[in-house]
C-alpha cells in the first residue's frame, strides 16, 4: 500500500506542476486547448469544457499535461490556428507573459510545498534538534544485515567515532567510506541496551553499510507566524542545499548515485512506512525538487526555455525557432535516455 501511496503522491506533484502552467496561461490571456488532469497520452475520458479548455483523463495513468495553443513546435509556417476572441496564442504573447507561463509550473510546485509544510507545522509542529539517528531500513545482502543490525537501532558510534545526530547521518557515511574493505565496530542502542556489532564493509560502495537512516527529532508546537515563516524558508533552504550538492557533484568533490522515478517512489514509500507526517513532508520535499529541477537552465526543461526567452528579452529578437526546437528536442532525448539509465540502476539496486 505504501508503494501505491507513493505513486499517487508523485502523480499529485506532477499534476500541481501542470496546473501551474495552466493557471498562468489563463491569467495571461492565452488559450489552453486541453488539460489532462490525470494521465498522459491520448484522452480516454472527456470530463467537459471550461473557458474553452477540454478537461480529460488520458490513457497512461501517470502525471498530467497541458496543451497551450501556439506552444507546439513550429511546422515551418510560423503560424498556429487562431485563438478564440479575446485570447492570444503562446508564441504571439509578450515575452514576459510567456516567461510567466513557463515558470508557472515550478512556481506551483514551490507554492504547493509551502502550503503542505504550513499545514503540517500548524498541526504537528516543527522538528526540534535531532536527538538520535535511527535505522529505518536494512538492505538485503548488505554489510549491516550480515552484522545483525536491526530496524529501530540507534547509531551511537561507527568505527570508534561518536555520531552527532545534528549531522543527519552524514558522519556515518563519511566514516564508513573511510574504512572500505575493513571490519568495523558499530555501537548501537537497542531498546534500553547498548550493543556492539561488527560489520565487514565492501571494497567499493557509496553507501557501504546498506541502511536507511531516520533523523529522530521531537516535534515542537509553533504559532502561525513561525509556521508560515518556516513553510516559506524550508523549501528555499532545501533548494540551496541541493544546488550545492549538484555543484560538488559536477566538480567531482563528491560522488552520488543518481535516482530516477523508481528510486523516488521507494523514498516516498519508506517515509509512508514511518508515518503520515514523514510521508507528507517527503511529498513536499519532492515537490520542491521538481520545481528546482525544472528551473535548471537545461534543454527541454522549463529553465532551458526561460534561457531562450531571456535571450529574446535582451536581444529584442527571437531565437531561430528551428534552432530552439532542435535544442529542446535533442535535450529531451538525452533526458529520456538519462531517466532510462538511472531507472535501470534503481531496478538493479532493488533486485
Amino acid at each position: 500500500m505504501s508503494a501505491l501511496a507513493a505513486i499517487a503522491a508523485l502523480c499529485v506533484v506532477i499534476i500541481v506542476h501542470e496546473l501551474g502552467h495552466y493557471l498562468a496561461a489563463i491569467a495571461t490571456g492565452m488559450h489552453v486547448d486541453r488539460f489532462s488532469v490525470f494521465g498522459i497520452g491520448p484522452p480516454i475520458v472527456r470530463l467537459g469544457r471550461w473557458r474553452g479548455t477540454e478537461f480529460v483523463l488520458s490513457a497512461i495513468p501517470f502525471g498530467a499535461y497541458v496543451q497551450i495553443r501556439g506552444m507546439e513546435a513550429d511546422d515551418g509556417s510560423g503560424e498556429a490556428p487562431p485563438p478564440p476572441p479575446g485570447k492570444v496564442n503562446f508564441r504571439d504573447a509578450r515575452v514576459g507573459a510567456r516567461a510567466i507561463v513557463i515558470a508557472g509550473g515550478p512556481i506551483a510546485n514551490y507554492l504547493g510545498a509551502m502550503a503542505v509544510l504550513f499545514f503540517v507545522y500548524i498541526g504537528a509542529g516543527v522538528a526540534g534538534p535531532a536527538v538520535a539517528i535511527e535505522i529505518r531500513g536494512v538492505h538485503p545482502g548488505s554489510a549491516a544485515e550480515a552484522a545483525g543490525v536491526q530496524v529501530g537501532d540507534r547509531v551511537l558510534a561507527v568505527a570508534g567515532t561518536r555520531i552527532d545526530p545534528q549531522q543527519s547521518g552524514r558522519d556515518i557515511g563519511t566514516t564508513t567510506r573511510e574504512h572500505l574493505g575493513e571490519t568495523i565496530a558499530l555501537e548501537l542502542q537497542r531498546g534500553e541496551q547498548t550493543v556492539t556489532v561488527r560489520a565487514t564493509l565492501p571494497e567499493e560502495a557509496e553507501a557501504p553499510l546498506g541502511v536507511d537512516l531516520l533523523e529522530v527529532a521531537p516535534r515542537e508546537p509553533v504559532g502561525v507566524g513561525t509556521a508560515l515563516g518556516r513553510a516559506v524558508s524550508d523549501p528555499l533552504r532545501d533548494t540551496a542545499n541541493q544546488l550545492e550538492g549538484l555543484y560538488l557533484l559536477a566538480t567531482g568533490q563528491i560522488k552520488a548515485n543518481m535516482t530516477g522515478p523508481v528510486g523516488i517512489v521507494q523514498s516516498i514509500a519508506r517515509q509512508a512506512d514511518v508515518g503520515l507526517v514523514p510521508f507528507v513532508l517527503m511529498v513536499a520535499f519532492i515537490s520542491t525538487l521538481l520545481g528546482m529541477f525544472n528551473l535548471l537552465p537545461l534543454p527541454a526543461l522549463d529553465g532551458g526555455r526561460l534561457v531562450f526567452l531571456g535571450y529574446e528579452a535582451v536581444a529584442r529578437r527571437r531565437a531561430n525557432p528551428r534552432v530552439e526546437e532542435l535544442v529542446h528536442g535533442y535535450g529531451m532525448l538525452v533526458l529520456l535516455a538519462l531517466i532510462l539509465l538511472v531507472t535501470v540502476g534503481d531496478v538493479r539496486r532493488l533486485l
